[in-house]
């Protein structure tokens, strides 16, 4: 499955899930740099929201970049979906930008300062992770209950209201 169709599937999911939330919700089709879906909550409130879809329900963690370590506010939520090859329900975590954007800045920090193979010293990369289980040889670059906090998120699309 091409990359753009999965992204696109994680987009129309979630639409979905909010439409059936009684959200107004908009997909932006390209046009909108950082956001995937502009969406009017029931009691009136608009988000921002950026969908980043993975097919495999194996997936332990997202790849973003550089310029998601900025740009965080309060109307501005990033959507964790794995889609599960479309076999079962997909699962999705629903996670305010200011937190996505201080673990992604925050552990790269702490991986630019440690070391790799064999001593040598890190060289620096666009690349980030959040992920959603954390390998024990990479635990000190994580908040130490990051597993426990993304439970909250899970499936957490009250938060938005």
């Amino acid at each position: 499955m091409q990359k753009q169709n999965i992204g696109n599937a994680g987009e129309y999911y979630f639409a979905a899930r909010l439409s059936a939330e009684n959200f107004i919700a908009t997909i932006t089709l390209g046009r909108a740099e950082k956001y995937d879906i502009l969406a009017l909550g029931p009691k009136g409130r608009s988000i921002r929201l950026s969908i980043k879809a993975q097919l495999l329900g194996t997936s332990k963690s997202f790849p973003l970049s550089e310029k998601n370590e900025e740009g965080s506010s309060d109307d501005f939520y990033y959507v964790f979906i794995r889609l599960n090859e479309f076999k079962k329900e997909p699962d999705f975590w629903v996670i305010p930008s200011n937190v996505v954007c201080h673990v992604l800045k925050t552990s790269h920090t702490k991986w630019l300062k440690g070391h790799g193979k064999n001593g040598h010293v890190r060289n620096n990369s666009s690349l980030r992770k959040l992920p959603l289980v954390v390998p024990g040889s990479l635990a000190e670059l994580y908040p130490e209950n990051w597993e426990d906090e993304l439970r909250g998120y899970y499936k957490n699309i009250k938060q938005l209201v």
